[in-house]
């Protein structure tokens, strides 16, 4: 199973990304690891994050300042990601995701099996959104911000690295994210 996040976003001028409501470490990490990966890699397009005001402990996450927590009026996205959660808990931002020109689903959790968009990659036995996020990324996308929050996300989701949804890929993942050199 696998997904090409620039092919999935060829072409597009508007792209949004969002995640569940009260959102928590890895919600957070996933959607600001894609955001930078997209705004790097795709610097022609606007893209923006919608989440509800993050808690003042992730303002060391690079580009958290540009988090959009008023939902204003927008024009239609040609791409939307929903990441961390099902359409039903995206909350302010869902109607942006049902309008979407194409809708993308990428999550951990078993309870959201079949993926809420169009295109979706879901897979419950990874420990988080921010380890899919990191694999779909790769190396050749990565660099040390990007890193940073999809690491921070991954350390949430499993209780820094405790819980059993820590598996070798996710240690494997975390020790590749760590190389790029972060506090």
């Amino acid at each position: 199973m696998s997904m090409n996040l620039l092919e999935e976003c060829r072409g597009a001028k508007r792209i949004g990304i969002s995640g569940h409501v009260r959102p928590d470490g890895d919600c957070i990490g996933a959607c600001m690891g894609l955001y930078l990966y997209l705004k790097k890699e795709l610097p022609q397009a606007e893209v923006q994050v919608f989440l509800e005001k993050p808690a003042d402990i992730y303002g060391c996450i690079s580009g958290i300042g540009d988090v959009d927590s008023a939902y204003g009026e927008q024009e239609q996205f040609d791409v939307f990601f929903a990441l961390d959660t099902s359409a039903d808990r995206l909350g302010e931002a869902q109607p942006y995701f049902e309008k979407a020109g194409k809708r993308i689903n990428i999550d951990h959790h078993v309870t959201n099996a079949g993926g809420c968009g169009e295109k979706n990659f879901v897979d419950p036995h990874a420990s988080s959104t921010s380890e899919l996020i990191c694999r779909l990324i790769g190396k050749e996308g990565m660099n040390r911000e990007i890193a940073e929050a999809l690491y921070m996300g991954m350390a949430h989701d499993t209780g820094c690295f405790q819980y059993s949804c820590t598996s070798p890929d996710t240690l494997r993942a975390a020790a590749e994210l760590i190389s790029y050199g972060f506090d």
